[in-house]
């Protein structure tokens, strides 16, 4: 196997086991209430408390990255997330659960801006897109796999024994990464101090103009995604497990979508599958929610907006990573800070219009979004595509 080839394997197991981690709280939050004495909805801080961390974190940890290297915080940050997570088997309590998963959110939040960094340190840009689908395409494996297993293990034991099997699964990575990933500083590794390296991202067109198109197309996907279930069961009338089955399908869309849209980026250019792919999605999604009452449609459409979307996670991974070469780590960093932002305003604006409005009006603010993402990034991203054409940027 070659270096490529194990670095990309290390790294897939590495995002495996992170979103595996983020995603094993929700099936066992039922017994995780009972055990410790708590409502659902408390126990629900468990999963806030893993994703705050990455709004902060992540961007502290970005400069330093393009200043030391990626491997220290790949490694350092897997074993926090997993000694943390192996802890949490044992808490005592809920308060100390609680801190447990606040210390792995904050392990997982430099994981996955410096894996996408890693990539593009290794790959050109023009062989790219296909190596982000792939850690794309293992990041919704663990979403397929990691949810019901997660489920399974704590039927059949407990929800101690999920936590410690992917504390070990994450222990494992990191033991492997230690010995397959670059330990050097990235290339064009720079000393410019920390607040000369952020005015300087900040300063750049291109760089501001991919942040706020990402902050955009996160609020139309996790607006979407947040509520998928639910409106399944409210619209169609199907039982939740039922409804719950288009979360599979949703997963197996975005490894098919990636595999697509990572290629035909490589192909034509990042930003025209960026802008068009959430474009159709767009489309797509207003349909579902304000036009079709028909079952198997819907279920077609969530496929359409799901492979889409995969092809545009691709992309746009692609697209910044080579926005600031120099300050890769910087860029990817706050691009996941965006996105964690994203999150938070697109779950809790959504809340607010289903409630009061309706999934037309939820379909209508996702879809507004996601033509704002698309018109930022083709107006004001350049394509600093050094490997297509003569050399030149794509514009």
């Amino acid at each position: 196997m070659s270096s490529r080839a194990t670095l990309m394997a290390s790294l897939g197991l590495l995002s495996f086991s992170a979103v595996y981690n983020h995603l094993l709280v929700s099936p066992v939050l039922v017994e995780i209430a009972r055990e410790m004495g708590v409502s659902v909805g408390t126990a629900g801080l468990l999963v806030t408390a893993y994703g705050l961390p990455g709004i902060v974190v992540g961007v502290l940890a970005g400069p330093l990255s393009d200043r030391y290297g990626r491997k220290p915080f790949l490694v350092g940050g897997t074993v926090v997330m997993s000694a943390l997570t192996l802890l949490g088997a044992v808490a005592p309590g809920f308060a100390h659960l609680l801190l447990t998963r606040v210390g792995a959110g904050v392990g997982a939040s430099v994981l996955f801006p410096n894996m996408n960094a890693t990539v593009a340190d290794e790959f050109p840009y023009q062989e790219r897109g296909r190596a982000m689908s792939t850690i794309i395409s293992l990041n919704q494996l663990a979403a397929i796999v990691g949810v019901p297993l997660a489920g399974i293990i704590a039927s059949a034991t407990s929800w101690r024994v999920s936590f410690a099997l992917i504390g070990v699964i994450g222990l494992v990575a990191a033991a492997i990464v230690l010995r397959t990933a670059r330990g050097s500083a990235p290339p064009g590794a720079s000393d410019v101090p920390v607040r000369e390296l952020y005015a300087g991202i900040l300063a750049d067109t291109s760089v501001k103009g991919a942040m706020a198109s990402s902050l955009l197309g996160s609020l139309f996907w996790f607006t979407w995604i947040t509520y998928m279930v639910a409106f399944f069961v409210e619209r169609y009338g199907l039982p939740t497990a039922t409804a719950s089955l288009v979360v599979l399908v949703t997963g197996v869309g975005i490894v098919g979508g990636s595999q697509v849209g990572g290629r035909l980026g490589d192909r034509f250019g990042h930003r025209v599958v960026v802008g068009w792919t959430i474009v159709f999605a767009g489309v797509a999604l207003l349909a579902q929610t304000a036009v079709v009452r028909e079952l198997w449609l819907a279920a077609v459409l969530a496929l359409a907006i799901a492979l889409l979307s995969g092809a545009r996670f691709a992309g746009s991974m692609t697209l910044v990573s080579e926005l600031a070469p120099a300050a890769r780590g910087t860029v990817l960093s706050v691009n996941s800070a965006i996105v964690s932002i994203g999150i938070v305003v697109g779950t809790s604006v959504g809340g607010v219009l289903v409630d009061g409005y309706g999934y037309e009006a939820l379909g209508a603010m996702a879809t507004i979004a996601g033509f704002a993402s698309a018109l930022i990034v083709w107006r004001f991203v350049t394509e600093r595509a050094a490997g297509f054409a003569a050399g030149e940027s794509v514009d």
